[in-house]
C-alpha cells in the first residue's frame, strides 16, 4: 500500500467524490553513488577545493553557529560533493544531473537517451553504485481520496481552532510567558503549499518578513505555491494566525517552505528530492525541521520497502533524518496513517534515529485507529509522542478553516510548540530539547507500541530544561517571581501565586514616578499560579525600575526589576 501524504481532510459537506490524479508519464532517474570526499580519497586527476577548515564556503553563518553553540564539529560528512566528481558526467550528453547529495555524496541523474546504458558510468573511477529510483509508467493513475470527517465548532477564544491541539500539549503555558516562537527557524519539507503567498492566515507571517522560499526539489512549473495544498495546512498550524479562527503553535517563528513530495506519483526518488532539501535546510542554519510525508510502498514494486527496513538505516530518507538531527536540527516527523491497514507500522523516515516520530491522537487523547504503530525494527520506541490528529483544524486553500484526520497535523503541532520550548532555552542543544519532550509525556515510565512514551506536557517539559536560579519557584521566599532579572532585552517575565487574579501590570522608577501601564491576560503554570510577560519598547532605558502587578487597582505584588540592554 502506498503511503504519500499523511493526512486526511475534511470537507464543509459530507458527500464527495474521490479525487483522481493521473501520474505523468517521466524519464528514468537513477541514483549514482561516488567514493572519496576528501583530497586523501580521491583517485589520480580527482580533486576538490573544499576543506572543513573553511567551513564558511559551504555553510552559512547560522548554520555555523548552530553547530558552534552545541558543540558539533564540522566533518567531512559536511563537504559539497567534490566539482570534479560532477564533472566527469558533465561531458555525458545522454543524462542530466538532477539532484545532489553531500551527506551521501551522490548525485541523481535524468537519463535522456533511451539507448544510453546507464551501467557504463560504472566505469568512472569515482561511482560505485548504481539504482533505478524511477521509471517510465504510461498511463498509470494514482488516486488520492479527500475524506470527510465531521467539523467541530470553533473554540469561542483568539486560538478559534488551534485552542484544543496546544492546549492538549499545555503548550499555550509557553504562549503565555511570551515564547510564541521568536527567532527560531522551522524548515517546512512537504507537498505544494497552494495559496500560501495570499491567505489571510499567513499575512501576518509575510508582513513580517518571516515566511521564506526554501527551493522545489522537482523545479517543477509552478514552483512551490502550487500542485498541492497539504503543505497549505501543515503550516498552518504552526503558522497561523487568524484571531478567533485559528492561531498556530509557532505563530512568530521564520518558516522555510521546501516542496519534495511528487503529489502524482510515487517513486522512490521522492526521497532523494527530502535528502536534498534537507542538506539545503541545514546549510540555511535551520533549527527545527517538519515532515509530514512518510513512504512505504511505490508505483514500482521493486522499489518497495518492507517493515524490516524500518531499523533507522536501510532507508535512505531515515538515515539521512538521523544525520540532520546530528547536525544540531530538530527534527519532526509523522508516523503514517497505516495503523489500520495491513501494513500497520510507522513509515519512513519515521523510523530515523534521534528524531521526533509523533503519532495521533484524538482530543479525549486516545490512540487514533489509523497513526502508524511500533515499534521500528531493530526494537526502538515509536513514535516517541503523540499529539492532536483527529479533528484538528487547518487552513484550506480557499481559505476557509477546516478539521480534519492525520499525523500530518500532530507532527507539526509538536515542532511549533517544541520551537517555542527552544526559544526559551536557546543554549539548549536539539538534543536536550527532544529528551525533555519526551520526559514530560504521560506514559514515560510505561511506553507502548501504540502511544509511545505518550502525550508531552511542555509545562513540565519546560521545568526539566530550567537552569539553576533561573525560573526556579520558592515558596518560601516569595509568592511571585520576575525574570530574568536583569533583562538585556526588555522583555520582563512574571509567575505570581495569589488568591486574586491580576488584571493589570505597572512599571514605575524607581522613586515611585508611574512610567508603563497596561492589562493582563489570565494564564496559569501546571501548580495553579499566573504567569505573563511583557516587552518594554525601545525608549525605556536601562536602569531600576518597580514592577508592580494588581487586581482592579489593588496591588498584589511589586518587585525591583533591572533592564541593562545590550
Amino acid at each position: 500500500m502506498r503511503v504519500r501524504l499523511l493526512i486526511t481532510v475534511s470537507l464543509l459537506v459530507f458527500s464527495f467524490t474521490p479525487i483522481r490524479i493521473v501520474a505523468q508519464n517521466a524519464p528514468d532517474r537513477y541514483w549514482v553513488q561516488f567514493e572519496g570526499k576528501v583530497n586523501s580519497e580521491l583517485p589520480a586527476g580527482f580533486s576538490t577545493p573544499f576543506s572543513i577548515n573553511s567551513p564558511e564556503e559551504f555553510l552559512s553563518p547560522k548554520a555555523l553557529e548552530r553547530r558552534a553553540r552545541q558543540g558539533i564539529p564540522i566533518t567531512a560528512h559536511d563537504l559539497p560533493i567534490p566539482p570534479s566528481h560532477l564533472a566527469s558526467l558533465d561531458s555525458i550528453q545522454s543524462i542530466q544531473v538532477i539532484l545532489k547529495s553531500k551527506w551521501f555524496n551522490a548525485v541523481t541523474i535524468l537519463v535522456k537517451d533511451s539507448t544510453f546504458d546507464v551501467q557504463s558510468l560504472l566505469a568512472l573511477p569515482t561511482v560505485i553504485d548504481i539504482r533505478s529510483v524511477q521509471s517510465v509508467k504510461p498511463n498509470r493513475p494514482s488516486i488520492m481520496e479527500i475524506m470527510p470527517t465531521r467539523a467541530s465548532a470553533n473554540d469561542t477564544s483568539a486560538y478559534g481552532g488551534g485552542w484544543n491541539p496546544i492546549s492538549q500539549l499545555h503548550a499555550n503555558w509557553l504562549h503565555g510567558l511570551g515564547f510564541r516562537g521568536q527567532g527560531m527557524m522551522i524548515a517546512v519539507l512537504d507537498a505544494g503549499f497552494e495559496n500560501v503567498e495570499s491567505l489571510p492566515i499567513f499575512e501576518r507571517a509575510w508582513q513580517q518578513n518571516r515566511i521564506w522560499e526554501g527551493m522545489d526539489a522537482m523545479q517543477s512549473q509552478g514552483g512551490l505555491f502550487a500542485h498541492h495544498r497539504h503543505g497549505t495546512a501543515v503550516l498552518g498550524t504552526m503558522a497561523g494566525h487568524l484571531e478567533d479562527s485559528l492561531i498556530g503553535t509557532a505563530p512568530d517563528a521564520h518558516y522555510v517552505l521546501y516542496r519534495t513530495e511528487d503529489a502524482y506519483s510515487e517513486y522512490l526518488i521522492e526521497e532523494d528530492y527530502w535528502v536534498a532539501a534537507a542538506e539545503h535546510a541545514d546549510s540555511m542554519g535551520v533549527d527545527l525541521m517538519n515532515t509530514s510525508l512518510g513512504y512505504s510502498t511505490f508505483d514500482d514494486s521493486t522499489m518497495n520497502h518492507t517493515v524490516l527496513d524500518l531499523d533507522g538505516i536501510t532507508c535512505r530518507i531515515s538515515q539521512a533524518a538521523q544525520w540532520a538531527a546530528q547536525k544540531g536540527i530538530l527534527c519532526v516527523t509523522s508516523a503514517g496513517n497505516s495503523g489500520s491497514t495491513e501494513w500497520h507500522a510507522i513509515t519512513a523516515p519515521g523510523d530515523a534515529k534521534d528524531i521526533l516520530t509523533v503519532g495521533a491522537i484524538d482530543a479525549n487523547g486516545n490512540h487514533a485507529s489509523f497513526s502508524g504503530w511500533g515499534p521500528t525494527a531493530d526494537g526502538r520506541i515509536k513514535p516517541e509522542i503523540m499529539a492532536l490528529g483527529v479533528q484538528a483544524a487547518y487552513p484550506h486553500a480557499d481559505s476557509t478553516i477546516r478539521y480534519g484526520n492525520g499525523t500530518s497535523f500532530s507532527s507539526p503541532i509538536v515542532c511549533g510548540a517544541a520551537a517555542c520550548l527552544w526559544q526559551a532555552f536557546p543554549d539548549a542543544t536539539a538534543s536536550e530539547i527532544r529528551s525533555a519532550i519526551i520526559s514530560s509525556s504521560s506514559d514515560f515510565l510505561q511506553p507502548s507500541d501504540s502511544m509511545g512514551y505518550g502525550i508531552p506536557d511542555f509545562r513540565l517539559a519546560f521545568e526539566i530544561l530550567s537552569q539553576e536560579g533561573a525560573t526556579v519557584w520558592d515558596a518560601a521566599a516569595t509568592t511571585g517571581l520576575i525574570f530574568p532579572n536583569p533583562s538585556n532585552d526588555g522583555i520582563l517575565r512574571w509567575l505570581l501565586e495569589s488568591d486574586s487574579t491580576p488584571t493589570e501590570w505597572k512599571l514605575f522608577t524607581s522613586g515611585g514616578q508611574l512610567l508603563r501601564q497596561g492589562s493582563v491576560s489570565e494564564w496559569k503554570d501546571m501548580n495553579g499560579r499566573y504567569q505573563g510577560w511583557v516587552q518594554f519598547d525601545h525608549n525605556l532605558t536601562s536602569g531600576q525600575y518597580i514592577f508592580q502587578l494588581l487586581n482592579k487597582n489593588q496591588p498584589l505584588y511589586s518587585a525591583h526589576w533591572t533592564m541593562s540592554r545590550q
